[in-house]
């Protein structure tokens, strides 16, 4: 019993950091555009600024690792009969075959996106973890991740333990109030059942705010 728990605890620790690790990677790709543009050089014989070549590096793993977690949820559902939330089957940039990447966003955009596919995945962590026809795709997926982190380490937000609350809206009354992170720590509160979002003061809102990385 105690490994199963740990192999579970093990997935959606890996899993909740995806949203951040992505928002954190686009920043870095959109960062180095801003500096290109600063850090343009004047070329000779010309009044013309020439660019900087792009190193689009963040950007691309940034694709490799939305799309990991996009085949995998694919994979999930098939195993499971549970629907994927949109992002799995529409937001997406795709190739021939398949997904290949972020579909064009901005990095609150992509945080968003990947914290949907996290929430389905980590409802059905405990079946994902222990699904012996998932073969080795929870370990690849986590090996990705942890390729990820190393290579773009970032600050860890702060968070604190929190349960499931009753929601209030009348005709719902789930419990299934939860908070939404963004870079900065809480973001707000969304009722998955009936989808309704609170602000971090719990006042109603038609969308949350998501606040990206604070520059140094």
């Amino acid at each position: 019993m105690q490994a199963e728990q740990s192999r579970t605890e093990w997935l959606e620790w890996h899993l909740a950091q995806v949203p951040f690790q992505v928002l954190h990677m686009r920043e870095l790709a959109e960062h180095t555009v801003r500096a290109q543009d600063t850090s343009a050089v004047v070329v000779d014989g010309s009044g013309e600024k020439a660019r900087l070549p792009f190193n689009a590096s963040a950007a691309d793993d940034a694709d490799l690792l939305y799309a990991t977690l996009v085949l995998f949820a694919q994979e999930v559902q098939e195993r499971t009969g549970n629907p994927a939330p949109r992002p799995v089957r529409a937001r997406q940039w795709r190739g021939r075959d398949e997904v290949q990447g972020l579909p064009s966003c901005r990095p609150d955009e992509a945080f968003a996106l990947s914290t949907e596919i996290v929430h389905y995945l980590i409802a059905s962590a405990h079946q994902i973890a222990h699904d012996g026809d998932l073969n080795d795709a929870p370990e690849q997926l986590v090996d990705v991740i942890r390729k990820m982190r190393a290579r773009y380490p970032r600050a860890e937000p702060t968070f604190r333990a929190y349960r499931p609350r009753p929601c209030p809206v009348p005709g719902c009354g789930e419990a299934t109030i939860e908070p939404v992170y963004d870079a900065e720590g809480l973001a707000g509160y969304r009722c998955d059942q009936c989808e309704t979002t609170w602000n971090r003061d719990g006042a109603p809102v038609d969308q949350i705010e998501i606040r990206e990385k604070r520059g140094p």
